[in-house]
């Protein structure tokens, strides 16, 4: 699990931009401004989080509510809590380390002190997961020993008794799988893998207490008399008594089950088992299932007093209460884990099984649901079948294998069912015994004949009527014997129910006739009518002449080639369905109506509208009577409007954007399926407006924004765009653009919003980067002057009244010496220190600003009194003294400083800025090497110098000015000639050309990758004087040709993107042939990169000498590369796009549909493709449509364009009398270049229409 994110929560902006900016470098940031918003964050990225910064007093929820919700979830448990807070009372910090905080830090705060602390909190709490795995491990090492002395104990058991044989081992099995099955079928058992595994465990211990019994009785080979019964039972007790003793082992749990299995393993549901007499769900869960197991394992084993019974046999008598009675629900899950205990029946009978198996039970196969019918899914749907004749006596039937399960008897006349050792023994006892002797040829011939229909035709039901003895007064009453499948979706299915229900009266004969229902007398009728049995293959009976010349089939057809059957005529694709649905709806006994496809004798595939019902007949079997209609042209209809809905599909699915939909009456956001791929999880979508505030994925400084938007959408702006932050599924905020376009009712009221989302993550950062060195030193890394004064009028403007801010101009004392006696790469490395002294000592939310050679300027946003002005300013100083100590030896660094404050000194930049070099040439002629604050008494007047001015002479050393002057014209040339450019290849090689004389460069030039990266292309080229044109000879040039092995072209680059070689002679043969082929001496190249992924470089060789190039040469070059890759990129979309749109209006023109797209108010034509071209080649664009294409001069009197704009779509026939077509119209509203438009689809319909 890789936790390398930290979530901050806090609802100031500040606090947060400060904690972001002190660990954005080895974290990922999720930030959250208030709780709600917290907790959301921390469930979706539980696994990824560190730590979590919080502060307490926040809206809608605060940091002690969110710890709470941490600690019910427990969360807390695998998160750090580090509160932050100025909350410094003695009763918030109990309260908050009493909820789990793992520290608590007070605001204000050191930044590296907090850093430090939040690492010490995350590297606690891993070492303690660690502890935690450790301990886990040496408990399973515990529990394996401890299971080997259990099993050497049972042994002792086991050896005693002959019969037991492996009846430990088989019993841990049983009781392992019942209770995985339990498990799946009846969670309010709150059973877990571990339990289950502890329990199984525990089992062997059940019979512990035998070891007290006398061997005469445990191995007497007769039936017990009832004193020795009586000892016999004492054995649950004694068991009891043994494990008592052992409480000084560590493992109370397993103790705790191994007691109470061994003393409740003979109870039973119905209360008449032993110690106890405990009745119904008071019997331990543990208990239940290893007394099943053990009555299980008893008749299916050989014992001293009699022989092993078969499986079925078994079960029979098991699930028939012969020995005891047991929960029904385990009943279920003893029935549906009948395979497996069958086959560990054999496997593991006496004497088959290693004896290592006796130390450990096997892996057994988990519990599956898509092998097995699912316990409680199987239950309900045999007794959702039961509830239809309730009060009767119900038996279940496994037919294939004969094992039967009287599941309720609602009158002792049906007790005769409980003998048999299965179904028929069974049934045929009850018939002799209990059904009318003029009825028993009924029950024994019909059985077989309807057992046969169940098992063959697939049958859901049947009926039979007879009498049965009514054993109190020697009556015979009358009983409706209706056999129900139970798993109606499998006609395969062998498992049924019988239900006998009592008749009020005795039944009364229907007509035969009765079941024909009446078709021969309506054989004319234009609809097909037919009627069939309820089996499989809905097998016909009857049919009028309609069906016959619906299908093409003639009857004699129907019966010789389908065999009768209406499942054949039923098309292949639809079967499964068509009988899903009958077996759904029609057993309800309500009608329905189907639609789905037959096959007719021609070939022909005709639509069907099926209406039928189910009906019963009086020899007791069940008919569907239909009625059938061709509804084939409807179909055809429909599927041609569902093609060209689905080619507009296709034409949107073909962009990566996210298409969304807002209801604003009930406040309900519908995304399409790329939000989930693109962030990686689904997204919320009720309650927007209330939720989004509190709790959502935007980046908090991006939420008032985002509900501005809404809200004006709400108001009925039409249109609005925006730029936010959304946090994908790793934790990392993606830059999106969210387009809306607000939707109006008829009285112009906004109903809905429909929109995208475009991903410009790679567009808005490369911008950030390139925005952020150009603000930026490219020395020191700190703002750069311009960026710096911009800064702090911005902060100065948005001061609180009352807050005291500050400005310090740090100048180091004769830094002139420094450069002329070691040089000025060693003067480039003092300042380069000396900025990261000072961003030390700042705050995050100061700014740090390097306004000359060796001059920089601070503001500090807000400081509490005087005194921390001078702490800071003289640590400033101090801290100067040993920067490069040893290195400079002789020489003692040092800074003046000046100081001055806001508002005293003033209230903008200006003012202060003057204050501060008063302040500062004050300090100076004091001596040097201090500080002072700006005094209006004393240092008025005097020398002044302007903030745009440059200071005075000998203060300020730039380490290589020319280059800098280069640079910075190179960079405002490019941004102007990119600005101005009206030709993007055109500008492209102009900045080379300025690149290359400015740099005096041989070559400068772009090689641009293919789309797979094996191949290179040289796109723009710019030559020195005398210099030869390679432009022709790198086109499509294969890297693996002067790369060795695996190697890549892009991994020569470094992590900044940049190739060096001042001597291509040093590199490896076939990259030197290459470059000495093209007159190459050395180069410096920078990559172009995609989404992070290497697309190319921008190249700059030198033909004359091995150049040396410096760092700040490098890094010009790097920002100049950036720059023509970002422009570059641009242009490559832009021409991608126009290629879309090219193929687009390809599409369209080859569609087979006349589309046009019309303004919504004039019914000006602003586009036709060129179908509708061919048929009204008269019309041009801003022509009215009524007039170029019905030659009127008004607008027609039924359109589909009316009120457009509030029907969104819509769809109607439409007459040409000019053209002399009829069509099908599909009016949609859309935007067009920024503007209301409709979009018409018209289909030709003619052929049907005549």
């Amino acid at each position: 699990m890789n936790r390398n994110t930290l979530l901050v929560v806090d609802d100031v902006e500040v606090n947060r931009a400060i904690l972001r900016a002190l660990f954005e470098n080895n974290y990922n940031i999720l930030e959250a401004e208030n709780g709600e918003q917290a907790l959301l964050l921390l469930n979706q990225y539980k696994d990824s989080i560190a730590a979590l910064l919080l502060d307490i007093i926040m809206p809608v929820k605060n940091g002690y509510e969110v710890m709470s919700d941490m600690n019910r979830t427990r969360l807390l448990k695998n998160i750090p809590v580090i509160i932050i807070t100025s909350e410094d009372t003695i009763e918030s910090e109990v309260r908050a380390f009493d909820l789990g905080a793992s520290d608590i830090v007070m605001k204000p705060f050191e930044p590296h002190v907090v850093k430090r602390r939040v690492q010490n909190a995350i590297e606690l709490n891993l070492h303690r997961e660690h502890l935690e795995e450790l301990v886990e491990l040496q408990s399973v090492k515990l529990r394996e020993s401890r299971d080997v002395l259990m099993d050497a104990l049972s042994s002792v058991v086991e050896h005693r008794s002959v019969e037991s044989g492996q009846h430990i081992l088989r019993i841990r099995m049983f009781t392992k799988i019942l209770l995985e099955n339990i498990m799946h079928s009846y969670p309010e058992y709150d059973l877990s893998e571990r339990t289950i595994n502890i329990i199984a465990s525990a089992s062997a211990l059940h019979d512990i207490g035998k070891i007290s019994i006398p061997d005469a009785i445990l191995n007497k080979p007769g039936p017990l008399t009832a004193e020795e019964f009586s000892i016999m039972k004492t054995h649950s007790e004694k068991g009891c008594e043994i494990l008592s003793g052992l409480d000084r082992m560590d493992d109370k749990e397993y103790l705790r089950y191994a007691y109470r299995i061994c003393r409740y393993h003979h109870e039973r549901w119905d209360g008449k088992g032993y110690p106890d007499g405990l009745k119904g769900d008071s019997i331990p869960i543990c208990a239940q299932a290893v007394g099943i197991a053990d009555a299980y394992d008893a008749l299916t084993t050989d014992r001293v007093y009699k022989k092993a019974f078969s499986p079925a046999k078994a079960y029979t008598m098991i699930l028939n209460g012969e020995c005891g009675v047991f929960s029904p629900k385990l009943l279920e899950c003893f029935k549906s884990s009948r395979e497996k205990f069958v086959r560990l029946t054999h496997s593991y009978a006496d004497g088959h099984s290693p004896k290592a198996d006796l130390r450990k039970a096997p892996a057994l196969p988990q519990f599956r649901q898509t092998e097995e019918q699912d316990t409680q899914q199987y239950g309900q749907m045999k007794y959702a079948a039961m509830l239809r004749c309730a009060d009767s006596t119900v038996m279940e039937v496994d037919l294939s294998t004969g094992i039967y399960h009287l599941v309720y008897i609602a009158s002792e006349d049906f007790e005769p069912l409980r003998s048999g050792g299965n179904y028929k023994e069974a049934l045929k006892n009850f018939t002799e015994k209990s059904v009318h002797t003029e009825d028993q040829g009924i029950v024994a011939g019909s059985s077989d004949n309807y057992i046969h229909d169940f098992v063959e035709n697939g049958l859901l039901k049947h009926t039979l009527k007879y009498r049965v003895l009514h054993r109190a007064t020697g009556d015979y009453l009358w009983y409706e014997a209706v056999t129900l499948r139970i798993n109606i979706q499998a006609p395969h299915s062998h498992r049924i129910l019988i239900v006998w229900k009592r008749l009020e009266s005795p039944p009364i004969q229907a007509a035969q006739s009765e079941r024909s229902s009446g078709i021969t007398e309506i054989q004319n009728l234009m609809v097909g009518i037919l009627q069939c049995v309820n089996d499989r293959w809905f097998t016909i009976i009857d049919a009028n002449q309609g069906f016959f010349n619906l299908s093409g089939y003639s009857r004699t057809d129907l019966n010789d080639e389908l065999q009768g059957h209406y499942l054949n005529i039923i098309h292949p694709d639809d079967r499964a369905e068509v009988i899903a649905r009958f077996h759904e709806k029609l057993l309800l006994g309500i009608p329905i109506e189907l639609e789905y496809r037959i096959l007719a004798r021609d070939g022909r595939i005709i639509w069907i509208l099926d209406k039928c019902q189910l009906s019963v007949s009086g020899d007791g079997k069940e008919y569907i009577n239909c009625v059938l209609t061709d509804m084939t042209q409807v179909k055809q209809a429909q599927e041609d409007l569902r093609l060209t809905m689905e080619r507009h599909q296709i034409i949107l699915d073909q962009t990566n954007d996210i298409i969304f939909e807002w209801d604003i009456g009930s406040d309900m956001i519908s995304y399409s399926s790329n939000w989930e791929k693109k962030f990686g999880y689904k997204p919320d979508s009720e309650g927007s407006l209330s939720r989004i505030p509190n709790a959502s994925h935007l980046f908090p400084e991006d939420v008032p924004s985002f509900l501005a938007l809404m809200e004006s959408i709400r108001n009925g702006v039409p249109y609005r765009e925006l730029e936010i932050r959304i946090a994908n599924s790793a934790g990392h905020y993606v830059w999106c653009r969210v387009r809306a376009t607000t939707q109006f009712d008829r009285n112009r009221n906004p109903i809905k919003a429909v929109g995208v989302i475009l991903d410009i993550d790679a567009e808005k950062r490369k911008t950030q980067e390139l925005t952020a060195k150009a603000e930026r030193d490219a020395l020191t890394g700190l703002y750069n002057k311009s960026t710096g004064r911009h800064k702090i009028q911005k902060l100065l403007e948005e001061r609180g009244g009352s807050e005291q801010a500050s400005m310090m101009i740090i100048d180091l004392d004769n830094f002139k010496q420094i450069n002329d006696s070691y040089g000025h790469m060693f003067g480039d490395a003092v300042l380069t220190e000396i900025s990261s002294q000072l961003q030390r000592l700042f705050r995050t939310g100061d700014v740090i600003v390097r306004i000359g050679g060796d001059e920089f300027l601070v503001y500090m946003c807000s400081f509490a009194d005087d005194q921390v002005l001078h702490a800071r300013a003289q640590r400033v100083v101090d801290a100067f003294h040993n920067v490069l100590k040893d290195e400079l030896q002789d020489y003692h660094l040092s800074c003046s400083i000046g100081i001055s404050c806001c508002p005293d000194d003033g209230s903008d930049y200006q003012t202060l800025f003057h204050a501060c070099d008063q302040a500062l040439y004050h300090a100076k002629q004091q001596g040097k090497d201090q500080y002072a604050l700006y005094d209006r008494t004393v240092m008025s007047g005097g020398f002044i110098r302007n903030s745009d001015q440059l200071p005075a002479a000998g203060t300020r050393i730039e380490s290589d000015d020319s280059l800098n002057l280069v640079t910075y014209s190179i960079i405002q040339q490019a941004f102007q000639v990119l600005y101005e450019a009206r030709n993007q290849e055109a500008a492209i090689n102009s900045i080379l050309e300025m690149v290359g004389q400015k740099c005096n460069v041989s070559r400068v030039y772009i090689i641009e990758d293919t789309n797979d990266g094996t191949f290179c292309n040289n796109t723009f080229e710019w030559c020195n004087k005398g210099i030869k044109s390679e432009i022709a000879n790198l086109q499509n040039v294969d890297y693996s040709k002067f790369m060795d092995g695996n190697c890549r072209y892009c991994d020569l680059f470094n992590e900044n993107g940049v190739f060096f070689c001042p001597d291509v002679a040093t590199l490896p043969p076939k990259l030197y042939n290459m470059f000495h082929k093209q007159g190459i001496h050395s180069l410096l190249q920078c990559a172009i990169r995609n989404d992070g992924r290497f697309t190319g470089y921008v190249g700059f060789d030198d033909c004359k000498d091995k150049r040396i190039w410096t760092q700040a040469q490098i890094d010009a070059l790097i920002f100049i590369s950036e720059l023509l890759s970002t422009f570059l990129l641009k242009m490559r979309a832009q021409n991608r796009a126009v290629a879309m749109a090219e193929n687009l209006q390809m599409v369209l023109d080859n569609q087979n549909s006349w589309i046009y797209v019309i303004d919504p108010d004039t019914y000006a034509l602003k586009y036709i493709n060129a179908k509708t071209y061919a048929i009204a080649p008269s019309a041009r664009l801003g022509m009215p449509c009524y007039k170029a294409f019905f030659d009127r001069n008004t607008p027609c009197r039924i359109c589909p364009v009316r009120d457009i704009r509030i029907n969104i779509n819509q769809t109607m026939e439409v007459y040409n009398p000019v053209l002399k077509v009829w069509s099908m119209a599909d009016a949609s509203y859309i935007r067009w270049e920024s503007q209301d438009a409709c979009l018409l689809s018209c289909h030709d319909i003619t052929p049907y229409k005549e």
